[in-house]
């Protein structure tokens, strides 16, 4: 009987030290806190240097997606509180998104994210039905048969990029691309086979 208290009352003490060990490493974590932050030259945190760039980022990817729809509040706002059909929606869409950011735009939620090589922006209605899917492209992911018509029609057109509309229920692909003229831009959409579309949003 002995034996067994002697063997309770140790392990109730080990377990206490093994407490006692993690707090004290904790301690060492909140000391570091403390600590300077590694700097770069200009004195900027690292940290603080890679969130504004993502910052930038989002802004410049933002203006581009948008950039040609009116909205009288100017354009995307923050959100923090999805409808639960909205996220359980997106998630089923894309299960292998990465770092996903909210917003609100004209009525409808928007969640801008990692998906592979690209960033996208998905447009959901508050019922969770997936309006659009808008993705930046590079030149050379654009059908041949749009450049074609584009350039068939105006020779000194410049088409560096543009984005892909991508519309639920076996819709083709949607193509958005920016020509200026008479230093104003204007915006055609073309499906992927070069035929202009009308798309309002």
């Amino acid at each position: 009987m002995k034996r067994i208290l002697f063997l309770l009352t140790t392990l109730t003490f080990s377990v206490a030290m093994i407490g006692q060990g993690n707090s004290d490493g904790n301690k060492d974590k909140a000391k570091d806190k403390g600590k300077p932050v590694a700097t770069d030259q200009s004195g900027k945190s690292k940290d603080k240097e890679k969130a504004d760039k993502e910052k930038k980022e989002r802004a410049d990817h933002d203006k581009k997606i948008w950039e040609g729809t009116s909205d009288k509040s100017g354009g995307p706002k923050a959100s923090k509180n999805q409808p639960t059909k909205v996220s359980s929606a997106f998630q089923r869409d894309y299960p292998n998104a990465t770092n996903v950011y909210w917003t609100k735009y004209r009525g409808d939620w928007t969640a801008t994210f990692g998906n592979g090589i690209w960033r996208s922006t998905a447009v959901y209605h508050a019922n969770g039905d997936r309006r659009d899917t808008r993705t930046l492209v590079s030149r050379e992911s654009i059908p041949r048969k749009i450049l074609d018509v584009i350039f068939k029609q105006k020779p000194e057109a410049k088409v560096d990029e543009a984005i892909k509309i991508e519309v639920p229920k076996g819709l083709k692909d949607i193509f958005r691309i920016k020509d200026i003229i008479n230093g104003k831009a204007e915006f055609q959409y073309y499906n992927a086979d070069g035929i202009k579309v009308q798309y309002n949003y």
